[in-house]
Parts: C-alpha cells; structure tokens; sequence
C-alpha cells in the first residue's frame, strides 16, 4: 500500500517545534543500541515533537538512552501508554526497554531539548554538528553543521541517516545532482562535501528554503549549491542528472517518477526514500515501469531507502 508520507513526516518532530498551550514531558528510553533507529521511528509515531540522544558519538555501546518529547496535554500515562504500544508495533518488547518520565516546563523544554543533543558520526563518513554543539577538535570525518527549524533533516531521522549512508555509496565525484524536497538542505550539502560537481536543492515550502538557506551558509557553501523552491516534479523536467536524492514520501514519489526517470541520463540513479519498508514493492513495481531497476536498499524499520538507477535504451550506449 502507498501511503501519503510527506506532511505527515514534517510533523514528526525532527527539530524543534512551535510551542502549544501546555507543558511537555520528556520519556527517557534506555535500550539496546541495536534498536536505536526502530525505538526512535516508535516515538516519532506516537506522537513526539523531537527524538534526541542515543549513540552519537562513534563509540560501540550495548545500550543508549534517547529522549523523546512530548505535549503534555493528555498526561503521562497516556504517553507512556502509547509510546508502549508503539515500541511493541515496532517489534520491540515493551518490557525490555527502561521508560521514565519526567515534566518540563513550558519556558524550558526548549533549552532542554537542545542541551540533549549530541553530534551524530552517520556512516562511514559524515559527523552532523546540530547548532549549539561543540565541533571535536580533529576528525577525518565530512563535517555537516544543521540549525534548528520547522524543516526536516538534522540528521536524526532514519530516513536522513539511510540516505546519507546511500551517498557514501553510490555518488560520483564530477557528478550532476539534485536534491528534490531539500527540507534543511543537509543532503544537498553532503552532495556537495562528496565531490558533486553542480547540485540543485529544490522545495516547496518556504520555510524549508529559508532554513536550507542558513545551513548553506553556516557550512560555506551558499555559493556552491542552487537552492530553489518548485514543485518537485517540474523541477526535473528538462534537466539532465547523474543523481536524484528524493527523501518525500511514497505518494509523492509514485507521482513524480515518471519526471525523476526522464530526468537522470542513462546509468543514472535515484535515492528514493521517505518510504514505509511496507512501500518497497508498490514504489519498485511503479519505478520498473519507467525504466528504473531496483539497485540496493537499506531499512532503518519501519523506514526504508531505495537506490535505483535507469537503464539505457536498447542501441544506446
């Protein structure tokens, strides 16, 4: 089944968001690092309006501890209940996993939020550098610094970290990219760190590109990257790319495949995530449809990435 993805996405809670008329509660989670990504996808559907925490720091840990937040508008039991409920939709036993919560006050919970953020080592390759945090002083690492805004991709969210991880991969450098529903712009700007010769970030919402646009600068690359809002289907029309990173949604994707396939040269690839693991086989059989084949996939449960690349017309080469 393909499900509408992308407005739901956005208001799951990647960066901070506007305040509402109560408190806040903050559950702590303590569990065992294999099910970082799947316990912070859980939280994210129960409701939280940011995840934070959990194993930043490049070390090998047996467990971490993340912080999710929540409105406190319907009490903590509630929220435990539901955060429960999502833990055991999510394949993760309830039982096994250390929940405690704690109130925050309204004038607070920002700062607190923003306190419990780490830098993130994502891959094999990329150190993200939330705003407020401390840039460690060596590393060979492609360093990415991300602000705070109502736009999706600080790098907490598994669907950022799966592309990421496909980038390393599969993107050559002196190639021609674009990145299509760009939020904060932290694809693009890894683009850019791995060598692609010409990268254009595309959104249609304003407040994404007014974000995006601060990350460009605070990274040095306002001048490097075209930043422009469109919808995301017309943008590729006419252009020619090596690389399309598409982290929308599934409904979105389906609609604009038929733009991306005619968009990349042959051999050319796309990143298609934003995708529920339950969209893999509706998105593959449309995409085959367009002379996309299926590459590689990663899964960050329930979320999943696609990498796919367009064949070549027969008596081409």
């Amino acid at each position: 089944m393909i499900r509408p993805a992308r407005r739901s996405r956005r208001a799951r809670g990647r960066t901070a968001p506007s305040r509402v008329a109560h408190g806040y509660l903050r559950i702590r989670l303590r569990l065992s690092a294999a099910r970082e990504e799947d316990a912070a996808a859980a939280c994210r559907e129960a409701g939280s309006l940011g995840v934070s925490g959990g194993a930043t720091d490049g070390r090998v840990r047996r467990t971490v501890e993340l912080s999710a937040w929540f409105p406190d508008g319907q009490g903590s039991s509630t929220i435990l209940k539901r955060v429960k409920g999502a833990l055991a939709g999510a394949g993760i036993d309830p039982r096994t996993v250390s929940l405690r919560a704690e109130k925050v006050p309204d004038r607070d919970w920002v700062v607190a939020w923003q306190q419990s953020l780490r830098p993130m080592r994502i891959g094999r390759r990329f150190l993200v550098v939330p705003e407020g945090c401390r840039v460690p002083a060596r590393g060979d690492r492609i360093l990415i610094r991300v602000r705070f805004g109502q736009a999706f991709g600080t790098g907490e969210h598994a669907t950022t970290r799966l592309s990421l991880r496909l980038l390393e991969s599969s993107l050559r450098p002196g190639c021609r990219v674009i990145d299509l529903g760009t939020g904060s712009g932290i694809l693009a700007i890894a683009c850019r760190r791995l060598g692609a010769a010409r990268v254009e970030a595309v959104d249609d919402d304003p407040v994404a590109l007014r974000v995006a646009r601060a990350n460009l600068r605070d990274n040095g690359l306002h001048d490097e990257i075209r930043l422009r809002r469109g919808d995301a289907g017309r943008a590729c029309r006419g252009g020619r790319f090596d690389l399309a990173v598409v982290n929308i949604g599934a409904t979105t994707i389906e609609r604009i495949l038929p733009d991306i396939s005619a968009s990349l040269r042959p051999g050319g690839q796309a990143i298609l995530t934003g995708l529920l693991v339950e969209d893999e086989k509706g998105i593959l059989s449309a995409a085959s449809r367009f002379r996309l084949r299926s590459r590689s996939r990663l899964r960050s449960r329930p979320w999943s990435a696609l990498l796919v690349d367009r064949e070549p017309v027969r008596g081409t080469t």
